[in-house]
């Protein structure tokens, strides 16, 4: 179940940030495009690969999923998590630690498992998808 409130769409659980937080430091991935239409794609595909992420699926429908992700990926910006580069998003080394401690202090092993499959299928994606950036 999930409900929008001021910050954003919320699980049950989690908002939106930390769970893309907890996915972001389990990638090997650096950087990844910025492209909004792929990563939504590769968003909406996440909601079928693991439970985690299905709430945000059901939140969303069949509405624009690059647009929840960009709100998402910009609050990770100002938060300092990630950096804006011209063509792709940057995982920094202290936003990378930033989102290990979130993923270590969140999360459950169950839902740790979902983050880490996650990861593995945006990896598989959006590694692609920055390559043709």
């Amino acid at each position: 179940m999930t409900h929008k409130t001021a910050s954003g769409p919320h699980s049950m659980r989690y908002t939106i940030d930390e769970v893309l937080a907890g996915m972001l430091a389990s990638i090997e991935l650096d950087t990844f495009t910025d492209d909004s239409q792929r990563l939504g794609e590769a968003f909406k595909g996440l909601a079928q690969q693991a439970p985690i992420f299905a709430p945000f699926a059901a939140l969303v429908g069949e509405a624009d999923f690059s647009a929840v992700l960009e709100g998402t990926l910009q609050t990770l910006v100002s938060d300092g998590h990630l950096e804006h580069q011209p063509g792709r998003y940057y995982l920094p080394e202290p936003g990378r630690a930033r989102c290990i401690t979130s993923k270590r202090t969140l999360f459950n092993a169950g839902d740790i498992r979902d983050l880490e499959a996650g990861a593995r299928y945006f990896e598989a994606h959006c590694g692609a998808l920055a390559a043709s950036v």
